[in-house]
């Protein structure tokens, strides 16, 4: 396989944790203070002028990217080469790249918005009328049965297999059955996600969205409760094949979370926030 398909599923993920995500997510700077506090907002005229024009972090997030591609591109033409092991094949210098640059940027996106809502819980107080509803919600409201059922069958399989695997001594020994209490975990934990999200308070997205943003993270949730097969494969076909599944694993994973990146980005407001929150009649925007 050419390392030139890495290149491009890892550009694909740049693009859009650098690039996408960064520039939606600063369109609802205004529209999340609003939700707290509208009346608050509206007082604060020059103060949010200043917040819609700072882009500053969405620049750094595009000079982040812009920097990842050509260290990439350098790797795919042989330009940049690891410091400590030159012989590792160009695939692996690759996956290491992506993965140094992703974790980097998501470490800066989390303090960046840690500071976000301290200053947000700092400055802006909770109006004093919020709004809830007393509406039920139910998984089955928000996914049908064929997903709940191809999600639960395909997990029953896969941990079924590693037991078959292990009780025909097909593999064994403590790092399969280590590999196996891992896969369990990661099961169990991505199931408890999946089981509590139409139980989660609403916030925010839900108000900008509607339905369709639960209805979408709970079809997320359960993708992910799907992610533990990739490295289970992994796992089971090195241990009881001898094979090194590494490079596709690593690919496969990457692509499936850039995918469900995609389906959040689709989603539109159910009104325009300003007209929500009234906020552009507040503060004087056309």
């Amino acid at each position: 396989m050419s390392e030139w398909i890495d290149f491009g599923i890892y550009v694909v993920q740049l693009l859009l944790v650098c690039v996408f995500i960064p520039r939606q997510g600063s369109r609802f700077t205004l529209p999340a203070i609003a939700d707290r506090n509208a009346e608050w907002l509206a007082n604060h005229r020059d103060l949010a002028t200043r917040l819609e024009r700072n882009r500053r972090f969405v620049h750094f997030c595009y000079v982040w990217g812009a920097v990842s591609v050509v260290v990439l591109l350098g790797a795919a033409l042989d330009f940049v080469r690891p410091p400590t092991d030159a012989s590792a094949p160009k695939w692996e210098v690759l996956k290491d790249l992506h993965a140094t640059s992703v974790i980097g940027l998501v470490l800066v996106w989390s303090a960046w918005a840690l500071l976000w809502l301290r200053w947000l819980a700092t400055h802006v107080p909770p109006a004093e009328v919020r709004r809830a509803t007393l509406k039920p919600r139910v998984l089955s409201d928000y996914l049908s049965w064929p997903w709940r059922i191809a999600v639960e069958a395909l997990t029953v399989l896969h941990l079924g297999a590693w037991v078959v695997i292990g009780a025909l001594g097909l593999a064994g020994g403590a790092r399969y059955w280590s590999g196996f209490a891992l896969i369990v975990v990661m099961t169990a934990l991505f199931a408890f996600v999946a089981r509590s999200t139409p139980r989660r308070r609403p916030g925010y997205p839900d108000r900008i969205f509607g339905d369709e943003y639960r209805r979408v993270e709970l079809r997320a949730a359960y993708v992910f409760r799907l992610v533990p097969l990739i490295p289970g494969g992994m796992l089971i076909s090195e241990e009881a094949f001898g094979l090194d599944p590494d490079r596709v694993g690593h690919l496969l994973l990457v692509s499936v979370i850039s995918a469900i990146a995609i389906v959040f980005l689709r989603l539109r407001p159910v009104s325009p926030p300003s007209a929500e929150f009234g906020v552009a009649s507040r503060l004087g925007v056309q």
